[in-house]
C-alpha cells in the first residue's frame, strides 16, 4: 500500500474520531439555562416585568451560579414558549394556573387570549384535551390554558437535568402537571398545594433558589423548610419523592458547567494536536522517502 493512501486512511480514521468526540461533548456540554416566565400580571393587580424585585434577584442568584437566564414577560408567555421549556434547566413558571371543574387537572394559564381565530387555529389540541378555557375570576377575558397532556404531546424534545418550579395557585393540589414533566424525563416538580398569594410564593421562591444554589441544600431540605402561605395555608411540595428527595440542584449546575469546560478544552487544543499529526506523518513520509532513495544505490 502507498504511504499517501496510509497517510489518508489515518487521517480519516483521525477526523471520525474527533468528530464523534465532538458531537459528544457539544450534546452534554451547554451552558446552564434557566427561565422566567411571568404572566401574573394578567389579574391586573399583580405586576410583571423583568424590574420588578423578584425576577432581579432571581437573576442574581442564578447568574453568580453560571446559569444563563432568560425572562419572558407577560406580553409574551404564548403556547410556542412553553413547547420550547425543554431546552432550559431550571424552569420558574410565574404564571397563573388552577384546577380545571370537570376533570381536576392543573392547567397553566397562556396570555393567548382565547378568541375564535385562536379556536380554529388550535382546535385539534383542544378537542384532544390539550389545551383548556382558562379564566381569571376577575379578568374580563379567557385566556387559553396548558393541560398536562399538552405537556407529554407538545414539547419540542425531552428535559435533560431540567427542575421545574411551579409558583402559581394550586400548581401541586394533585400530581396531574407533576407526573406529565417527570414523563418528558424532568428531574422534579415543586409547586403549591392551594391557592396562594403573589408576595409568599415570590419571597419563598426566592428562598428556595438560595437554599438550592448559595446553602447546596437538597430538595428535600430546602422545600421542608419552605414556610406555609400565612393567608392560605399553602405548602411547597415536590414531585417525585422518593427520587429526588437528595437531590443538589447546584451539584447539577456544577456537573453541566465542568462539562462545559471540557468541550471548550477539547475545542482549544484540537488545532494543536491535528498540526502535530500531521507534522509527525510528514517527518513518517520523509524518513521512508530517503530509505526507498538509499535502497537505490
Amino acid at each position: 500500500m502507498k504511504f499517501k493512501t496510509i497517510i489518508s486512511i489515518i487521517l480519516i480514521a483521525f477526523c471520525i474520531c474527533i468528530i464523534i468526540v465532538f458531537l459528544f461533548f457539544h450534546q452534554n456540554s451547554e451552558i446552564p439555562k434557566a427561565i422566567i416566565v411571568d404572566n401574573l400580571a394578567l389579574d391586573g393587580e399583580s405586576e410583571s416585568g423583568a424590574d420588578i424585585t423578584f425576577v432581579k434577584e432571581a437573576e442574581k442568584i442564578l447568574e453568580s451560579t453560571g446559569v444563563e437566564v432568560d425572562y419572558v414577560d407577560v406580553n409574551d408567555v404564548t403556547l410556542e414558549v412553553y413547547q420550547n421549556l425543554a431546552r432550559y434547566h431550571l424552569i420558574i413558571l410565574r404564571v397563573h394556573s388552577g384546577v380545571l371543574k370537570n376533570d381536576g387537572a392543573i392547567c397553566f394559564f397562556s396570555s393567548e387570549k382565547l378568541t375564535k381565530q385562536k379556536l380554529q387555529k388550535y382546535g385539534e389540541w383542544f378537542s384532544k384535551g390539550y389545551l383548556a378555557n382558562a379564566t381569571l375570576e376577575y379578568a374580563e377575558s379567557s385566556f387559553i390554558g396548558l393541560k398536562p397532556d399538552f405537556i407529554r404531546n407538545c414539547l419540542n424534545g425531552e428535559f435533560h437535568n431540567s427542575i421545574v418550579i411551579a409558583m402559581g395557585c394550586n400548581s401541586s393540589i394533585n400530581d396531574s402537571m407533576a407526573r406529565a414533566f417527570v414523563d418528558r424525563k424532568a428531574l422534579v416538580y415543586v409547586g403549591w398545594t392551594r391557592d396562594v398569594t403573589v408576595n409568599h410564593t415570590d419571597s419563598a421562591t426566592l428562598e428556595l433558589l438560595k437554599s438550592f444554589f448559595e446553602k447546596n441544600e437538597t430538595i428535600k431540605e430546602a422545600v421542608e423548610k419552605a414556610p406555609a402561605d400565612p393567608k392560605t395555608g399553602a405548602k411547597l411540595t415536590y414531585y417525585p419523592y422518593e427520587t429526588t428527595a437528595n437531590l443538589r440542584p447546584k451539584r447539577i449546575i456544577e456537573e453541566l458547567l465542568k462539562m462545559k469546560s471540557s468541550f471548550i478544552s477539547v475545542v482549544k487544543i484540537f488545532p494543536r494536536v491535528l498540526l502535530a499529526i500531521l507534522l509527525t506523518l510528514s517527518q513518517l513520509g520523509s524518513v521512508i522517502e530517503n530509505r526507498r532513495f538509499f535502497r537505490k544505490f
